[in-house]
């Protein structure tokens, strides 16, 4: 068994618990990766029954990544919990409603899906970016006269984070699939789709020499290396100011949508921690990642879609 073959490898020597320390929520050792790891032993060698507080613990993670690139040895911290999850038979009651949801709608959010304009090209805008900012997309679409469709339907990744198996969906052969959204980019890896930081990056924006922090997504970042379009198309715009902890090494911002609506107190603590640095910086917030811009637009923060469709030049 891969992941168990994984834990096996952990010296249990506690590398993964740094990033943690700047925590109030990190007190006990299942709040930690290593704790988790030890969890995920005994629930698959059967030491362990599972219960409602043992799933809480296992979905007490966004697979952010951060704690590998402390590990010294190496170890796929993300994937063993994730994989920890497959083992389950409970879900948290916030998970089984967004599962519902995706049943029934065809969306996490419960909400109707819809496809605009006609072309070779797509833009996948999922269930998240048509929440926060659908009518940006298509103005964003409509001023450079792009012949495209947009997408609103969800690609389901979040349930697969928590654990949640279903069968995969296709997607009609266009030349090119953009996304804001890097979970889409994710879930249909397949068809090899282009951010749109990527799609946008050789345009000219107006400047307005203001300071600009950017937020690595985990899973822009850790997950699909997409590391510098972003900061290229910010440094045409205005200032790039960066984190102390950026790239590999950013802090997550508990935005993924599947764990702030189970931990909502905890993703708050996280957001605020970025908040503080980006104040003291006096910048305004840039993600990449419609979860992110939705957990952090309360602290100052804007999606990189939104200043692109702001700052672009007309064609």
């Amino acid at each position: 068994m891969e992941i168990y073959d994984e834990i096996l490898c952990c010296t249990a020597c506690g590398f993964c618990k740094k990033p943690y320390y700047s925590y109030r929520f990190a007190q006990k050792e299942s709040d930690f990766p290593k704790g988790k790891i030890m969890i995920a032993y005994g629930l698959i060698n059967g030491e362990i029954k599972e219960d409602m507080n043992l799933v809480r613990i296992l979905q007490d993670c966004s697979l952010c990544r951060r704690c590998e690139e402390d590990c010294p040895s190496n170890i796929k911290i993300a994937e063993i919990i994730n994989g920890a999850r497959y083992k389950l038979k409970n879900l948290l009651p916030e998970h089984k409603k967004i599962y519902e949801n995706f049943q029934k709608y065809d969306n996490i959010f419960g909400e109707e899906n819809f496809s605009y304009g006609d072309g070779k090209n797509a833009f996948f805008m999922g269930c998240l970016v048509k929440k926060e900012m659908k009518d940006v997309i298509i103005s964003l679409f409509d001023r450079i006269g792009e012949d495209i469709k947009i997408i609103s339907q969800c690609c389901g990744y979040p349930l697969r984070k928590i654990g949640i198996n279903f069968k995969k969906k296709k997607l009609e052969d266009y030349e090119k699939i953009i996304f804001s959204c890097p979970n889409g980019m994710i879930e249909f890896n397949e068809y090899k789709p282009i951010h749109i930081s990527q799609f946008f990056s050789n345009c000219s924006f107006k400047r307005d020499g203001k300071n600009y922090i950017y937020h690595d997504s985990a899973f822009l970042g850790r997950y699909l290396k997409i590391y510098e379009e972003p900061r290229e198309i910010i440094k045409k715009i205005g200032n790039l100011v960066e984190f102390k902890e950026n790239r590999k090494m950013a802090r997550w911002c508990g935005g993924e949508i599947e764990y702030k609506i189970a931990f909502p107190e905890k993703a708050d603590e996280l957001a605020k921690y970025l908040a503080k640095e980006a104040k003291e910086k006096n910048a305004t917030i840039v993600t990449s990642s419609p979860h992110c811009y939705s957990h952090l637009k309360d602290y100052d923060a804007i999606d990189l879609t939104q200043l692109i469709e702001e700052k672009l030049k007309n064609f």
